[in-house]
């Protein structure tokens, strides 16, 4: 009787032990299961955003849009001559597509005297640069160094074609004189206005590095200056 009772418990122990097992093996099932179609989920998930930033690319380029590029700070010379005084810092930062450099800050933020100068590297770099003044939140003067552009000047000037300008001298009389429209490096005031100046620079006919600088006002020329002309 005792064995019978012995062997009954065992039994009875057993079918707890297959109970427990496959109670186990069930939930980890769903575990895994779950899991699994969490990553699914995940994956599939990543799949729609990406298809979603690609169609949103089609969209802008059929639109005729650009799409979404890197920041770009630095200015070219065709960028530089989209640029005209009268236009606010945002529209300067759309044209070139980045941000300046403050070199300057006078006045009090709000004021028509708020004046801030901002700098850009040339895209072309070896220490080309452009500066934009700005005064109550619109563009007063800009002056580049080396930016460069397709439009760039190649008329030269000789010390002999200095030494014929004189101040007073209209801008169309200067360039009978030089042969020709010089390199445009700085930009003040409206055009067509009596305050307008505009700052040309010729390279030398023959020495390197040698140059000059006409500056007109109101169409009229007020400054010139020169280096190593020969």
């Amino acid at each position: 009787m005792k064995k019978l009772m012995k062997v009954g418990c065992l039994g009875f122990i057993g079918i707890i032990a297959i109970m427990i097992i496959a109670t186990v093996a069930f939930s980890g099932g769903e575990t895994n299961d779950s899991a699994s179609n969490n990553t699914s989920e995940s994956e599939n998930s990543n799949s729609a955003e990406t298809k979603k930033a690609e169609e949103a690319n089609a969209e802008k380029e059929n639109s005729g849009q650009s799409p979404e590029t890197e920041d770009d700070s630095t200015i070219t010379g065709e960028e530089f001559e989209q640029i005209s005084n009268g236009m606010t810092y945002d529209e300067v930062v759309s044209i070139i597509g980045g941000e300046g450099t403050v070199q300057s800050e006078t006045g009090e933020e709000g004021s028509q005297f708020h004046t801030i100068i901002y700098s850009w590297e040339g895209a072309d770099g070896w220490g080309s640069n452009a500066m934009l003044t700005f005064q109550d939140g619109q563009l007063q003067s800009k002056s580049q160094a080396g930016v460069g552009n397709d439009s760039e000047s190649d008329v030269t000037i000789t010390i002999d074609e200095f030494n014929q300008l004189e101040n007073g001298m209209t801008t169309d009389e200067v360039f009978d004189i030089i042969g020709g429209e010089g390199e445009i490096t700085s930009q003040t005031g409206e055009k067509g206005s009596q305050y307008y100046t505009v700052t040309y620079t010729y390279d030398g006919d023959s020495s390197i590095g040698a140059n000059a600088t006409l500056m007109f006002q109101g169409d009229e020329l007020s400054s010139k200056s020169q280096f190593g002309l020969e």
